[in-house]
């Protein structure tokens, strides 16, 4: 399924993948016609690109390559500037955990289709690099690079050789993984419920050599321009798509539990869905069906399974839900009968 059409990147990320791509003589012209991007999108230093357009640039570039293992060695190439105004926020920053969490809070910046977010517990540091919680797929390629660019400029911007102590891809197990293994470090995981890069938790003290508050200020007051830029209030319906997707296996959700996470009371919240014309149980409803339709495209998940994913505590509300999506059972689509 492709990206919703809300969704952007920076510009900068795709002249990055644009650079990488012709220094390897693939040649780029036609395809970004294909995809419906132009030069002067390139050139706009604070433009915006089609999340869909991006992904399948993406996918057309590792094609022409024949590299099973493009998303990877794109990000061997990653450097800060590949990230707009969050990366070099990044690299100013005194140590890793502060970049990390500069990364977390100006990273819709640098795509806004998922939110890099960081949680510390215990001894341990997840990341997760902008994929979790999506009710559309994120291309293999697309979150291999996410991951593997966040160990890359975490080891450039600290001149420090870490490891991660765990990665975990919600993709399958490709049919090799030695570029993984050397990339990472470690042998990664896959079939994980979400994309993850863990980190030991002193990794977060480790110093940046670039360190530099004065212009960090200064940067940062450019991101929270920029942020007001793109319009949060016109993202409220995908903030709040993301934390039901998130937390829907752990049931149906709850309007003001969400809401506090979101900021705001129950009442506000429904407030401001209403003047996009919705309500909280409409958003609800759209997220199930958009992850079943993804769900049942995965022959690892059973139907049992799929119903607890999506929060139903009883699979015959689950089945009934189905049918009124998509006119058929859930064994019907899954056996190509779709009406």
């Amino acid at each position: 399924m492709n990206a919703d059409a809300r969704y952007t990147v920076a510009s900068a990320s795709v002249l990055a993948l644009v650079r990488f791509a012709d220094a390897r003589g693939l040649g780029t012209g036609d395809l970004l016609a294909r995809a419906g991007v132009s030069g002067a999108d390139l050139v706009d230093v604070d433009g915006r690109i089609g999340q869909a357009a991006y992904n399948k640039l993406f996918e057309a570039l590792t094609d022409r390559s024949g590299d099973a293992d493009f998303g990877l060695h794109f990000a061997e190439s990653s450097s800060p500037d590949a990230f707009h105004v969050v990366g070099q926020l990044a690299i100013r920053a005194a140590t890793l955990g502060e970049a990390l969490d500069r990364v977390a809070r100006y990273s819709r910046i640098v795509h806004d289709a998922g939110r890099v977010e960081v949680e510390r517990s215990g001894d341990t540091l997840v990341v997760h690099p902008g994929c979790r919680g999506l009710a559309h797929d994120v291309p293999r390629q697309v979150a291999e690079y996410s991951a593997a660019s966040l160990v890359v400029v975490a080891r450039r911007i600290t001149r420090a050789a870490i490891a991660p102590a765990r990665v975990g891809f919600r993709h399958a197990r490709p049919a090799s993984i030695g570029e993984h293994r050397r990339v990472f470090g470690i042998t990664p995981m896959f079939g994980e419920q979400e994309t993850t890069v863990v980190f030991e938790a002193a990794t977060a003290d480790i110093p940046i050599a670039g360190a530099d508050p004065t212009l960090s200020s200064l940067l940062e007051h450019l991101a929270r321009g920029l942020l007001e830029r793109l319009g949060e209030d016109d993202d409220l319906v995908a903030r709040v798509q993301t934390e039901i997707a998130k937390h829907l296996e752990r049931g149906a959700p709850d309007l003001d539990a969400l809401a506090r996470r979101l900021g705001m009371s129950g009442r506000t919240l429904q407030r401001r869905l209403a003047a996009f014309e919705t309500t909280f149980q409409e958003v609800v409803d759209s997220v199930r069906r958009r992850c079943a339709e993804r769900y049942i495209r995965d022959a690892r998940l059973s139907l049992h399974e799929i119903a607890f994913l999506l929060g139903f505590s009883d699979p015959s509300n689950f089945h009934r839900a189905f049918r009124r999506w998509f006119g058929v059972t859930p064994a019907q689509l899954r056996r190509g009968e779709r009406s």
